[in-house]
């Protein structure tokens, strides 16, 4: 599914910097991966130029973020994707809806 307008990451971390730094996901989807099928979550996200470059300082170390708030997303994150785990429908995840 991979469409030009579409930024999607499984980086929990990295999702959780865009988030702090002011960029909205979209949607999330999970997949279940592994032996014991744990889901994994793939964050979604508009793609634009900004928000390339920001992934590009992330992984060059020199993203600065203000720490609480990156932690609460990431809480916030994990907490989304373990409610899609138990509650799959994708529809009630949508943040488009």
């Amino acid at each position: 599914m991979e469409d030009d307008k579409l930024f999607s990451t499984r980086d929990i971390y990295l999702a959780s910097a865009l988030m702090t730094l002011g960029f909205e996901i979209t949607n999330v989807d999970f997949q279940l991966e592994g032996q014991r099928n744990y889901p994994v979550g793939y964050f979604n996200f508009e793609n634009t130029q900004e928000l390339r470059n920001a992934e590009k300082d992330f992984w060059q170390g020199k993203v600065v973020v203000e720490p609480r708030a990156f932690v609460t997303n990431m809480r916030g994150l994990k907490a989304n994707i373990s409610n899609v785990y138990k509650n799959p429908r994708k529809e009630n995840f949508d943040k488009k809806s």
